[in-house]
């Protein structure tokens, strides 16, 4: 089984496509593309044009892997502030949800009360529990690994 993981960011969205294969996770664009930097063009106040960008990518990630069966968001957690870059990340979140309700590929959001790992383990747990990439590591492609992993524990 394949899963996309998904972080949404208002500059730089992250991905991880993680496969199970008996016990074995793999973390199959370990040392390719993770990091989906919005283009320079697309200014900060053109949502219309970002969200339109987040979908054509996300399009683009799910024909380069037709075997994708479920995709996983990690969400921002919910707090008593809302800021600007928590709606942009919310709004890259509803357009990889309409990219794959137009591809029939079910989603699930998580937020880190609804999965095991915390701010400040998810790298460790990423590492650990299926790999880590060549590039760009930080938190954010930890929380898409983690919650691909989570999605392919939990079918």
């Amino acid at each position: 089984m394949k899963v996309l993981g998904f972080r949404g960011d208002p500059k730089a969205p992250r991905y991880a496509v993680v496969s199970k294969e008996g016990d074995a996770y793999t973390l199959e664009n370990a040392a390719s593309d993770n990091k989906l930097s919005v283009p320079k063009s697309i200014t900060e106040d053109a949502d219309a044009e970002r969200l339109n960008w987040v979908y054509q990518e996300i399009l683009t990630i799910l024909t380069n892997h037709p075997d994708i069966e479920k995709v996983m968001i990690k969400q921002n957690d919910y707090t008593q502030s809302d800021t600007k870059a928590k709606r942009k990340s919310a709004h890259a979140d509803a357009a990889v949800v309409l990219a794959c309700a137009h591809r029939g590929i079910p989603v699930e959001m998580k937020t880190y009360k609804s999965m095991p790992t915390t701010s400040k383990d998810t790298k460790h747990h990423a590492e650990t529990r299926v790999g880590k990439t060549d590039k760009y590591w930080d938190a954010k492609i930890a929380d898409a690994v983690n919650v691909a992993w989570w999605g392919l524990r939990n079918p």
